[in-house]
């Protein structure tokens, strides 16, 4: 499946952890339009000790431009214990292994599809919405957001992984074009994040959502 492929399809009952909870939903394909315009209920299960709300199915009103996870069972939430949390606070999951030995390390040449939302799971932009261009960096160049260049190591090509980062280490440099990235297009949804970094960025459980498929890596 190539890039766009992986982006256009549909993913249902996964988990978003945020602030030690994880998040879960039932997605059904829709149009971009209704994907960007409308959000969805999200539900809160346990993780670390929360408690289980109702699953709420979003049906058409939220797909679309989202990482795609063709190749899991499409019943299955993300189990609890597939999330990692990492000393800087970084939180993932991997979704979708990759194949081959090589590794994303200190120095990988890495392209990215991506999909961001906000913690509350309002689709923001992908890579997809901006024709598939892939957003390309070397670890450890700084071209990236700190949480991409760390939540994107021990990747392999292929892999997809669900990744939550604070706002401390997210678009702390800003939004214009040069910074590092991924970058939303557009003003709207840079607003998003600028609100993210600038307003809410103390606020408990505020996390930058990224779900980042390695295309290429060397």
């Amino acid at each position: 499946m190539n890039s766009s492929g992986f982006l256009l399809c549909v993913f249902s009952c996964v988990g978003l952890i945020f602030n030690d909870q994880v998040c879960a939903w039932s997605l059904t394909s829709s149009s971009r339009r209704n994907a960007i315009q409308k959000g969805g209920a999200i539900v809160v299960s346990t993780i670390f000790g929360a408690e289980v709300a109702n699953a709420v199915d979003l049906k058409d009103d939220y797909m679309q431009g989202t990482a795609a996870l063709a190749n899991m069972d499409a019943d299955a939430p993300v189990p609890r214990e597939a999330y990692k949390k990492l000393g800087s606070g970084v939180i993932y999951a991997d979704l979708r292994p990759g194949k081959g030995d090589a590794t994303v390390t200190e120095g990988s040449r890495v392209n990215l599809q991506w999909v961001l939302r906000r913690s509350n799971g309002y689709f923001v932009d992908s890579s997809q919405v901006q024709d598939s261009v892939p957003f390309i960096f070397t670890v450890g160049d700084g071209k990236a957001i700190a949480g991409i260049d760390e939540g994107v190591r021990g990747m392999k090509e292929g892999s997809v992984r669900r990744i939550l980062i604070p706002p401390s280490l997210a678009y702390v440099k800003g939004l214009e074009d040069g910074k590092p990235g991924p970058l939303p297009a557009g003003f709207g949804p840079r607003q998003q994040m600028r609100r993210v970094q600038d307003v809410r960025k103390d606020v408990p459980g505020e996390y930058v959502f990224l779900e980042v498929q390695v295309t290429r890596l060397r």
